[in-house]
This record gives structure tokens, sequence and C-alpha cells, in this order.
């Protein structure tokens, strides 16, 4: 069949479709390949945009945030076998899981971030889907993946594929602006001492009396060091003989009582 009669059918049907006139499901129709004509979708930024972000989290990893929209466009159907992120570096990224089993099940949230998502707001759990023309699916895909390199810095602006794979296996695939956040390094506080490096300067001991020896004592000094030492004694046996005196009378008053 020429390519222009297999367009001109195409059109037909849509047009009888439009009509609400029944016909073959597109697998069973004759003169054209249902692979062709029914594998068209719109994959486009969701109307949130401005919330597209590649996120550094505090454990190391980065979140991705991802607005889109998807929408049907021919007639037939499409079914949403598998949906992927792939980042313009090497990295597997993975879908947060439904958290509809867990203690919190009405947000999504990443692992050490405090936002949380609501699950109606989420398209995680609603990806894997038939779309039938017409049907659209709007809302956040949330995904989580490994550090960028280096030279991808913060701010910086990068294409991320949206890819979404059908029933024939075909891939139908998106690219998607996003722009990367990453966190402040972290500043070491820095502590300083008054004291400088070890053996850094030289020590300064005090200066210190030099050493003289004493001299020999004279005739003189030593009979002056007698006298004293004789006067010393006889002061000690004075208050010596004091205190046995006092001790005596103390006693005989004792003894007259």
């Amino acid at each position: 069949m020429p390519n222009h009669d297999v367009q001109r059918l195409a059109r037909y049907w849509t047009d009888l479709e439009a009509a609400s006139i029944p016909l073959e499901p597109p697998e069973y129709r004759v003169g054209l390949d249902a692979r062709n004509s029914g594998a068209a979708l719109t994959i486009t930024p969701g109307r949130d945009h401005w919330r597209s972000e590649i996120r550094e989290l505090k454990n190391g990893r980065f979140a991705y945030i991802v607005p889109v929209f998807i929408r049907r466009d021919r007639p037939g159907k499409t079914i949403m076998r598998d949906v992927w992120i792939a980042a313009p570096w090497p990295d597997l990224i993975e879908l947060l899981a439904d958290p509809k089993e867990g203690s919190n099940s009405a947000y999504y949230a990443f692992p050490d971030d405090p936002e949380s998502f609501p699950r109606k707001d989420v398209l995680n759990h609603r990806l894997h889907c038939v779309l039938a023309r017409g049907d659209i699916r709007e809302g956040l895909i949330l995904g989580l993946g490994l550090c960028p390199p280096d030279e991808f810095k913060d701010e910086k602006k990068v294409r991320v594929t949206l890819g979404i794979l059908d029933q024939w296996g075909n891939e139908r695939t998106a690219e998607l602006e996003m722009k990367i956040n990453r966190l402040r390094p972290r500043v070491k506080p820095v502590i300083t001492s008054a004291r400088g490096p070890l053996l850094s300067r030289r020590d300064n001991p005090p200066p210190t009396r030099p050493l003289v020896a004493p001299r020999d004592p004279t005739a003189e000094s030593r009979e002056k060091e007698a006298v004293s030492d004789h006067r010393t004694s006889m002061d000690v046996m004075r208050e010596q003989s004091k205190h046995e005196r006092a001790k005596t009378v103390t006693d005989s008053k004792t003894r007259a009582h």
C-alpha cells in the first residue's frame, strides 16, 4: 500500500472513532500496522516545571524531582510497561517506591530530606497503566541517583531523558531541563592556639646569680658564733626553769585543797 494511502486510511479511522463509530481493535485492523498508528505520545514538562531539580541530599545521594505531562494522542492505546530517568552521566536512577504500605502512606519522601510530597501529586505509582486516546498523566516523578561528576556545578542546568517503553517494545523519549542544587560545603571550625609549634623558638631561662664559694670563717667570726650559741643555750635553760617552777606551784595548790 502506498504511503499516502496509509495516511489516508489512518485519518479515516480517526474520523470514524471521533464520530463514536465502533471499529475493530487496532491490532486486528487490516491495511495499517497498528504499531505505527498507535505509538504516539506527547511528553512535556508539567505545569509545575519550576520544581524541576536534581537536589543533593545530606547522605550524599541526589534526588530527582521531575514534573511531567504525558498524553496519548492517537487512536488505540498505549500500555506503559516501563518508565525510567537517564542522566547525562553514567547512573542508575531508582524511582521511589509507593509509600502506601509504609508508616506514612500519604506522602513520598527522600532519605535525609525534610520535604515530603503528597502521594496524590506523584506519578510513581500511576506510571504502569493503559492510556487511551486523550488520556493524560500529569505530576511529579521522583527518583534517587548518585552524585553527578564534579564538572556539573551547583545551579548548572542539564538535560535529563525521560523514557517510556510501550507494549510493542518501542521506546518513547523526551529531554527535560533540570537544575542541579548542591549543598553548601561545610566550613570546619578553625581552632587557633596561643602556643606556637614545638621547637619554634628557643627557651630563654631567667638569669641566675653566679655561684660563689663561702668564705673560710675567721677567728673573730668563730668567737661570735660561740657566744651566740652560749646565749641560746642559756635562754633555753631559763625557759625550762620557768616552766618547772610554774608546774610545782600548781601541784602544791592542788594538794593543799
